[in-house]
């Protein structure tokens, strides 16, 4: 609607979050809620803004008050908005809907009410995947083949977070979508075109747990941490990990892990958070070596904004960081903490040390209580690790308040057959691991299989899964091979068949 910076969808309520930490509304009630009124609220907003921008502006035609412009801007828009989906009955219902509101007041009523009603439509807000008309769920064993504009609409939202442009609405309409090398063909253009950018650091944002930094706030004994630096910060990973997966030389998955490099800028620098990096004059987010004897770094798992998303307000959390890797890195579940344990609520974690004091030596007490035990022992020795960087990610050579040295040793305790098993003396000899592990690119596999399907993998996915991940393997764990993969899945391309009766999900 060419309203600048306008983001209505930050001010709505949070969707729900699926494994692998990535948010869906797909499981989730609208009708009644908080949200249908957010969506309403900010349809009007928009349509009122568009027009109230100028019409010459917003119209495919000379902004001439008939019904042949209102026609022709109908079928530019909605059928943009529906991603290339708009039918008869659809088309003929907004034209209606726009004679009703101009014959009572105006041309540029009408028009915004149209606006209005396409963006409060089930065909805008959901993603409707009827499949091919036709189609047999005998077919694919069982599964339904994608209509070539649903799944142009399925590229597009997974590669760009956005509609369908008309290249590619240009391609599905002339049957250019339905093998999976044209899909391949459409998405290596669609990676090169900058939106692809906004899309990984979406994905990054959700996998990695950052998306909140920018409003994290830290004792104000840290006074190196600011609003400006925490938003730096954020800026830093995603770029770093956008950056990793579209470089010339294919990124992988163990350079993102281990690459002593990521991309700062001056207010990074400044801050010494990197110790001696310096950033870039300017705004610019520049390549730059962050790791050095003083200053130990080992890629996106020890940036400050990853590591301080991950930590209390004062100490680092030996728990919030071994739950990341323990679920984001290696899928494991952890179950959420109980409220009381014997009818005792759960102390707050410590928010300062004595002297004499460690972080360690506080958390080591979750492994020798039987009641936390089963579930701490999976978080709290990965978590050991990160022990170096204090709550804002900066390293540190001892806690706070203490000169002995840091004990940064801790243990992969293996929760099932075949899980990672090992010790490490620090975060650099932990990351290794992970770098190495089947467990962890398995993982890494998965996370993008369902962030592209905003859904929960199911039994019908493994056989698709399993290839996906048997590519990116075979690619050395190239991070822009695996998005080319998962494009060119079963699950990508086919739904599975509904049956009368039962549950969508």
């Amino acid at each position: 609607l060419g309203l600048g910076d306008s983001r209505p969808a930050e001010q709505f309520v949070a969707e729900q979050k699926i494994p692998g930490n990535f948010n869906s509304n797909s499981y989730a009630a609208i009708s009644g809620t908080l949200i249908a009124q957010q969506y309403l609220q900010a349809a009007e907003k928009l349509a009122a803004g568009a027009v109230a921008t100028g019409l010459e502006r917003l119209l495919p035609c000379a902004p001439a008050a008939d019904e042949a412009c209102a026609r022709q801007f109908i079928g530019d828009f909605a059928a943009r908005a529906f991603r290339g989906q708009l039918d008869d009955p659809e088309a003929a219902a907004l034209l209606q809907l726009y004679k009703d509101v101009s014959g009572a007041f105006d041309f540029a009523t009408g028009i915004e009410a149209v606006i209005t009603s396409v963006l409060t439509s089930p065909r805008f807000l959901f993603v409707l995947e009827l499949g091919a008309p036709g189609a047999s769920p005998s077919q694919a064993n069982g599964a339904v083949q994608l209509t070539p504009l649903e799944l142009a609409t399925r590229l597009s939202l997974y590669l760009w977070r956005s509609l369908p442009d008309p290249a590619l609405v240009a391609a599905a309409k002339a049957g250019q979508l339905g093998s999976a090398d044209e899909l391949e063909a459409q998405a290596t253009r669609m990676l090169a075109d900058p939106r692809a950018t906004g899309a990984l650091q979406d994905f990054a944002n959700q996998w990695l747990d950052v998306e909140n930094v920018d409003a994290v706030t830290k004792d104000t004994m840290l006074t190196r941490w600011t609003p400006a630096l925490a938003k730096a910060l954020h800026t830093e990973t995603l770029t770093t990990f956008s950056s990793t997966v579209l470089a010339a030389s294919d990124g992988s998955l163990t350079d993102l892990l281990t690459s002593p490099y990521s991309y700062i800028d001056r207010e990074i620098g400044d801050s010494g958070i990197y110790a001696g990096a310096k950033g870039a004059a300017g705004a610019d987010f520049v390549r730059t070596r962050v790791d050095d004897a003083s200053n130990p770094r080992s890629g996106v798992l020890t940036s400050a904004a990853v590591l301080a998303s991950h930590a209390h307000t004062s100490l680092q959390s030996p728990v919030l960081r071994g739950r990341l890797v323990r679920q984001q890195l290696l899928c494991e579940p952890v179950p959420a903490p109980p409220a009381a344990i014997d009818g005792v609520p759960i102390p707050p974690p410590p928010s300062a040390l004595m002297p004499g004091d460690s972080v360690r030596g506080k958390y080591e007490a979750h492994e020798r209580d039987p009641r936390c035990s089963g579930c701490h022992q999976l978080m709290d020795p990965i978590g050991f690790g990160f022990n170096h960087y204090d709550a804002t990610g900066a390293y540190m050579a001892s806690d706070p308040g203490s000169s002995t040295s840091i004990d940064a040793s801790g243990r992969f305790v293996p929760s099932s057959a075949g899980d990672l098993s090992g010790t490490f003396t620090d975060a650099a000899g932990l990351i290794s691991q992970l770098a190495a592990s089947p467990r962890a690119s398995q993982c890494y596999a998965l996370q993008q299989l369902r962030y592209a399907l905003g859904r929960v993998e199911t039994g019908a996915d493994a056989c698709a899964a399993k290839q996906l991940y048997s590519d990116f393997a075979a690619s050395g764990f190239k991070l822009r091979r695996l998005l080319i993969a998962v494009i060119r899945s079963d699950a990508f391309r086919y739904r599975s068949a509904l049956h009368p009766g039962s549950a969508c999900q």
